[in-house]
């Protein structure tokens, strides 16, 4: 009661987080009824907070005094845990065979920290000394409960809706959120709380009919391409201040010119930028794959012809760092792409459709759907094989996702708490690892938009989320998913 009396005191302070009080409180009332709960060796017991033995007690009560007297000067001759020999038998602590050994049964997983039994002050028993035991999960990027997974279940989500066609990639610090506004092209900051900064740089539409298709980032320098008949790709500078500047805005070379809409832009036929290497990449026509590599300072790349990739004509594909991914027949193949156009490996990496890929630090990762099922690969990035002891084509599964999926995909991967994010249409699954399996820690159903997506955006900063889903008239939803 009287954590709850504080709690409302806070909130009333308006320099006090009312939402961070409560949750604490909470917290507090929950591990009075079995968080960190003590576990005892065999044949002690849990009693009053220690590890006691549960012998009878001596025969003969004493007499009764005005005083009652400690147990200590009551029954002098029982063993105590103190070191001592009690009872005169040459024997010292016999009833706790365990004293001095490590306790605490999640010892090295989490926070948790093995520490060793001991005597208890008063005497009857052993506790836990040292050991840090499990908790209630919090959302501080740390295993409080020692299960091997973290921060499952605790994400929170807050977004915004916008009436036109956006994009978000990840910046130190935050996002760039690219959208058109009337007839401007607005690029704006959030940090990673999900807050808009309020700094924003705009410059004017190019052309009457604009779409927004892909973003992507490398340090501070963010890549946005836009377009629909004809391609244009935009250079920001994004500073440590998350402040935005429009360095360069070029029109691609006028072989990416559709003259009539041709279904270029198609999610997920459309498309792509790459930051890393600096790159556009995609469909010039229904026919030919090609990519315009870019000049790592500057755009002057896109002004040269483009260069064909012998990749299979005009299906869905995906694309990430030097790594392209798309849809054949019925399986999935995946490559590297020099940019040159040569297309090295080239081989299946699993069977579906619908794909997706981002890059991880040892390779790519790919989501497609299977069945209608969500799946998960993580890859080696030299062989494009399942990296062994990795996720490999781990179907995702959990009563929060819908028993058939729908497309497009989209994920990102955050290093720190070694999690994927992993989007599908309607739904975003939060993907960790527990003995090289899948764990799914938290689903969510993202339906802001109020229609299905036809285009997917995920992007990782500070371990917050940011999920753009783009609707076929042009609707975005920005949704945001971390510890708010």
């Amino acid at each position: 009661m009287f954590s709850f009396l504080q709690t409302h005191l806070a909130c009333m302070h308006p320099a006090v987080s009312c939402r961070a009080r409560v949750l604490l409180a909470v917290g507090s009332l929950l591990c009075i009824f079995g968080c960190g709960e003590l576990t005892c060796p065999e044949p002690l017991s849990v009693v009053e907070g220690t590890c006691q033995k549960l012998d009878p007690e001596p025969e003969g009560e004493p007499k009764p005094v005005d005083d009652p007297p400690s147990n200590d000067e009551a029954y002098p001759d029982v063993e105590r845990c103190d070191g001592i020999d009690n009872d005169g038998d040459d024997a010292i602590d016999e009833n706790w065979p365990s004293l001095g050994e490590p306790c605490g049964d999640e010892a090295g997983v989490g926070v948790c920290v093995a520490g060793v039994y001991a005597c208890a002050p008063h005497g009857r028993g052993l506790v836990c000394d040292g050991a840090v035991l499990p908790s209630v999960e919090l959302c501080d990027g740390r295993d409080n409960d020692c299960d091997g997974v973290i921060d499952e279940g605790v994400l929170s989500v807050k977004g915004e809706v916008f009436f036109e066609h956006a994009t978000v990639a990840s910046v130190e610090g935050g996002f760039l959120v690219a959208r058109i506004v009337s007839d401007q092209v607005r690029v704006e900051t959030y940090d990673a709380l999900g807050n808009r900064t309020g700094h924003h740089d705009d410059i004017d539409k190019p052309f009457g009919e604009v779409a927004f298709m892909e973003s992507d980032a490398s340090a501070t320098r963010v890549l946005v391409t836009l377009g629909k008949l004809a391609f244009h790709v935009l250079e920001v500078d994004v500073d440590s201040r998350l402040v935005p500047i429009i360095v360069e805005a070029r029109e691609l070379h006028a072989a990416w010119r559709q003259g009539i809409d041709l279904g270029v832009y198609n999610p997920p036929y459309h498309p792509r930028v790459i930051a890393l290497p600096s790159r556009f990449i995609g469909y010039q026509d229904l026919l030919t794959f090609a990519l315009s590599p870019l000049d790592d300072a500057g755009l002057s790349g896109l002004g040269e012809e483009p260069t064909p990739v012998s990749i299979q004509a005009y299906t869905p594909f995906d694309a990430a760092g030097p790594f392209v991914l798309w849809e054949q027949a019925d399986n999935l193949r995946a490559g590297w792409v020099f940019d040159d156009g040569m297309l090295a490996l080239d081989i299946d990496v699993g069977r579906g459709h619908t794909p997706s890929i981002s890059i991880r630090d040892g390779g790519p990762g790919i989501a497609y759907l299977n069945d209608g099922a969500l799946h998960l690969s993580e890859l080696g990035g030299l062989s494009l094989q399942c990296d062994e002891g990795r996720f490999c084509q781990a179907k995702l599964q959990a009563t929060e996702l819908a028993a058939k999926q729908d497309g497009p995909t989209a994920l990102a991967y955050d290093d720190a708490t070694d999690t994927w994010f992993v989007a599908a249409g309607r739904e975003l699954a939060v993907v960790g690892r527990s003995d090289d399996m899948p764990v799914i820690k938290e689903a969510k159903v993202l339906d802001a938009l109020g229609v299905p997506p036809t285009r997917l955006d995920v992007a990782v900063s500070d371990g917050t989320a940011a999920v753009l889903q783009a609707s076929a008239s042009g609707g975005s939803a920005l949704t945001f998913l971390g510890c708010f």
